[in-house]
């Protein structure tokens, strides 16, 4: 049986104005998992306790199978990109690859340097001249070349333009080619976790609200519904509705079924931000 790339069990940590609430969540091997939620929802919190810089008042780490929290040896397998300036802005390339190497045992300079030039990222130029792009790509050239299996990416498509963001995106499904990989990656940008995840967390207040498998986002719809319309439905294929001032929306589970029962109602395709509202904001069925 594989093992999980990551294990989180009653993940908990309080502060004076916030609480991370027994989190638990897993990243198999070979999947991409993506953690959405608001500013301040828990989601930085979450990668903050994995990597070991906030430590949980209750709760377990796992990753592949061995305790983060207690053998720090974990962290050679762990790529880490929480943010594209975690390197002094003084540093270029080749001082970031010098002290990589003193912190890895795996560091990988000729591959870190042929992935800098495959994306055009200057060895010589200091990060505070580099644009934002290549501030990020350096961040996650220096995460995988040292055989990390599991990447934690934190926000690493906020701010890009449209053609950064699918290289970016592109150099994630590379890393993902081998089945030992696996990543978790928050973002504000929905289009791109719906591209690259395959399950989606929704986390809000510090509390994970719920999952969905980006196959079975395929099969969800929004029907449209007057008031007199929301009690001749079949609740069984409702996961959430919510009022408005003139008419209430239905988050459908099976669009197919759905308009196979009801082919006079107002129905269409369901988006990942459709989803999120409806659950977060409506009543669940």
């Amino acid at each position: 049986m594989m093992t999980n790339a990551l294990q989180i069990d009653n993940l908990s940590k309080k502060y004076k104005d916030f609480a991370l609430q027994d989190i638990s969540l897993c990243v198999p091997q070979g999947r991409v998992v993506g953690l959405i939620g608001e500013n301040g929802s828990g989601k930085s919190t979450t990668i903050r306790c994995i990597i070991g810089q906030t430590v949980p008042d209750q709760g377990t780490v796992s990753v592949y199978g061995t305790d983060a929290q207690t053998d720090l040896q974990t962290h050679q397998i762990l790529g880490c990109a929480i943010e594209p300036k975690c390197f002094p802005e003084i540093f270029d390339a080749r001082v970031v690859s010098a002290v990589m190497k003193d912190i890895f045992a795996d560091w990988d300079e000729p591959y870190f340097f042929a992935f800098l030039e495959k994306f055009q990222v200057p060895l010589d130029r200091r990060i505070k001249n580099m644009s934002k792009g290549m501030q990020v790509k350096l961040v996650l050239g220096a995460a995988i070349s040292h055989g990390a299996k599991l990447l934690l990416l934190d926000e690493a498509t906020a701010g890009l333009d449209p053609v950064v963001r699918e290289e970016i995106l592109e150099l994630l499904q590379e890393f993902m080619e081998d089945p030992e990989h696996a990543i978790l990656m928050t973002s504000h940008i929905t289009s791109d976790i719906e591209q690259i995840a395959d399950s989606i967390l929704f986390i809000r207040d510090g509390r994970i609200l719920f999952e969905v498998e980006k196959n079975e986002l395929e099969n969800y719809g929004i029907a449209q519904l007057r008031k007199d319309e929301t009690d001749m439905i079949d609740s069984s294929l409702i996961l959430a509705m919510r009022k408005l001032p003139m008419h209430t929306e239905a988050l459908v589970k099976d669009r197919s079924q759905f308009a196979l029962r009801y082919p006079d109602y107002a129905l269409s395709p369901a988006s990942l931000d459709d989803v999120i509202v409806l659950l977060s904001k409506g009543e669940r069925a």
